[in-house]
């Protein structure tokens, strides 16, 4: 973001706290309050702009949803761009920990395995986005077009979750469990593209749980076909 950006002047409030901590005889510093107070602003942030969106909503909503004062956002904030990355950071972690990564890479022994594992995976995504409807569209949507910075995180974590899907299929390709002849790098760039549209209808408010068990399965039924070995050709059978 070009220009200043205000910074909280942390040496100056640790001084200060150490001074109010040991005025307060008898009673400890809360060593855990810094960490403690940051991650509320942040959760606060992450609440308020999903529902109103990042650019429509002001530091003193962030505060007011926190239930501390505007000031006390900027000491441990710079600016409503530098909480905007632990939004996001917030964001991808949810989505990650709904995924669970560790089902799918490195579990599988076999395409079935895989297929359920990643069907499981998008079913827990779809689970986060009913609870919490506007994580998507602050992650794909909002944080892509406030500036290139985001913009590039986003394509870098497409490109990790690429990496990850073509290392999986690799190695069921080396231990035969998956057909000799598809393009490891390919297939996970496309994969994630089979449930992104779908994943957008819920973006545009369309999507129904009829509609998300219609497109899971006709997905995953591709993806199996296109993984699985081919079958060896019957034998001609002899003549009479």
């Amino acid at each position: 973001m070009a220009g200043h950006r205000l910074r909280p002047q942390r040496r100056r409030c640790e001084g200060w706290g150490r001074e109010i901590a040991s005025a307060r005889i008898g009673r400890p510093p809360q060593r855990e309050l810094p960490a403690r107070r940051r991650l509320e602003i942040i959760e606060a942030a992450y609440e308020v702009f999903t529902a109103h969106g990042y650019e429509a909503t002001a530091i003193s909503e962030v505060a007011a949803r926190a239930g501390i004062g505007q000031g006390t956002v900027y000491r441990y904030f710079g600016s409503k761009r530098e909480i905007l990355d632990h939004v996001i950071d917030l964001g991808i972690e949810k989505v990650t920990d709904a995924m669970r990564p560790r089902t799918v890479f490195g579990a599988a022994d076999t395409v079935d395995d895989l297929v359920a594992a990643v069907r499981a995976a998008v079913a827990r995504l779809y689970d986060l986005l009913e609870r919490e409807p506007h994580v998507l569209r602050l992650l794909v949507v909002e944080a892509g077009a406030i500036d290139p910075e985001l913009a590039h995180r986003l394509l870098g974590l497409e490109a990790l979750t690429a990496s990850l899907i073509a290392a999986e299929l690799t190695r069921g390709l080396e231990a035969g469990w998956i057909r000799p002849d598809i393009d490891p790098e390919v297939l996970g760039h496309t994969i994630p593209t089979l449930v992104g549209p779908w994943l957008m209808r819920e973006l545009l408010g369309a999507g129904n749980p009829t509609i998300r068990d219609r497109s899971m399965t006709a997905v995953f039924a591709y993806l199996d076909r296109t993984l699985r070995p081919l079958s060896p050709p019957s034998p001609p059978n002899p003549p009479p």
